[in-house]
């Protein structure tokens, strides 16, 4: 029989066992909450990251982010300074950041173009918008691409427009100081258009004294209410257009370069077309100029356009749109539809289905082979452009992207001067 003695230490034997145990079971407890608390951290982690994406695959960004999300999540990573959040979720949200920061650089870089609501700052070149443009499209998302477009096309427009502006006042400006008597009601009102247009405040300055003084001169010598009466009918139609939409600045009935071409007005008397104006391109010289009708044969007013690729079939089309696309716009492709070649502002669902076109989605770039629709968020190439059409096929007058059939491609200068001088509705003869 063992004594008092031999039992007290087994005792405290099995309760040093017994305690032991019980620590390493609240280590072990401690250890595995926190390696679940981890798991759990991290899946919540990376559901958030990736809810931040329209497309994860693609690397779309959402257009609408939730920054209180991200904004938790770079906190846990500071604070846990690596120890919670895993690498490679710190990785992802790295490339995240990096993304968002390009779109906000990408917005910033446009809303930096403008002086204000209704101008553009001072340092703003051709060449500046088409870097940005091209930066623009480093954004997968195409309604916010759509959005900063939209926005930088306003800028172009307003770009344009006050050089066509300035140059028009330069030139008017000089006839006036070699001869007041050259200052004719055409001019005058032409004059007041131009200056209207002007989207720079520098440039404004500059011309508001001259502008004062021939509206002075013609007001003493030629009738204020002529003059009134001019402005009025030059302006009514930019009164009632959209900023995004591309300017038509006001027709000039003088020719000023006699570039007569008897070849070109015989071709066109032949082929039936009469118009006033006509956009007539010359395959064999490769060829393209706005042709202005005048005692009888037909003038490129402003010289002619050389042309990068055309795969436009002979014959005489319809300008039926000068495109400056939404995110949202289309053309019906579909032959065997009543409304082919329509084009759709801001399309919907209901409305295509209004024009019997049914399932109108698609994401082809190509316009031949887009069907039953072609979506101009599809190709950006083709968002600014001249499109037309011979009532059994479409095309287009664009800058850069792809050679497609029955695409013309010019400079994009040559495009935006174009853009600004012709009107829906004229012919386009292919010779």
């Amino acid at each position: 029989m063992k004594d008092k003695k031999d039992l007290k230490s087994s005792t405290k034997s099995e309760h040093y066992l017994l305690l032991g145990a019980g620590v390493v079971g609240i280590i072990t407890a401690i250890i595995f909450f926190l390696m679940l608390s981890r798991g759990v951290v991290n899946a919540v982690v990376t559901s958030k990251i990736s809810s931040q994406y329209q497309d994860k695959e693609l690397e779309v960004l959402k257009t609408d982010l939730n920054y209180k999300s991200l904004d938790f999540i770079g906190g846990v990573i500071k604070v846990s300074d690596g120890y919670v959040i895993t690498s490679s979720n710190v990785k992802k949200y790295r490339q995240l950041e990096d993304y968002i920061q390009a779109r906000k650089n990408r917005t910033k870089g446009v809303s930096e173009l403008y002086d204000g609501k209704n101008n553009y700052r001072d340092d703003v070149t051709s060449d500046k918008i088409n870097e940005l443009d091209k930066t623009l499209l480093k954004e997968k998302n195409q309604d916010v691409y759509q959005k900063q477009r939209n926005q930088l096309d306003t800028i172009q427009i307003w770009y344009e427009q006050t050089q066509d502006a300035d140059k028009y006042l330069d030139k008017t400006w000089n006839g006036f100081n070699d001869d007041n008597a050259s200052l004719s009601f055409k001019k005058i009102s032409m004059v007041n258009t131009y200056y209207k247009l002007i989207k720079n405040k520098t440039v404004k300055k500059r011309w508001s004294e001259a502008v004062s003084k021939m509206d002075q001169y013609f007001a003493n010598n030629k009738g204020e209410s002529s003059r009134v009466a001019a402005v009025k009918e030059e302006l009514a139609t930019l009164r009632n257009s959209p900023l995004t939409q591309k300017y038509t600045p006001a027709n000039v009935d003088i020719v000023s370069s006699l570039n007569f071409s008897g070849d070109t007005s015989d071709v066109l008397s032949q082929a039936g077309v009469t118009g006033k104006y006509v956009l007539y391109y010359d395959s064999s010289k490769n060829n393209l100029a706005l042709m202005t009708r005048s005692g009888g044969s037909y003038v490129a007013e402003d010289g002619y356009i050389s042309v990068s690729s055309s795969q436009v079939s002979s014959g005489k089309y319809t300008i039926k749109k000068i495109v400056n696309a939404g995110s949202s716009d289309a053309i019906i492709t579909d032959s065997s539809n009543s409304n082919f070649g329509q084009y759709v502002s801001n399309a919907s669902t209901s409305e295509l289905s209004s024009l019997n076109v049914s399932s109108p989605d698609n994401s082809t770039a190509n316009f031949n082979s887009a069907t039953p629709v072609f979506w101009f968020k599809n190709n950006s190439a083709l968002t600014r452009s001249i499109y037309f059409n011979d009532g059994s096929s479409l095309g287009f007058i664009y800058a850069g992207g792809t050679s497609y059939n029955n695409g013309m491609q010019i400079s994009s200068s040559d495009l935006s001067n174009l853009m600004s001088q012709i009107s829906s509705g004229i012919t386009f003869y292919v010779n």
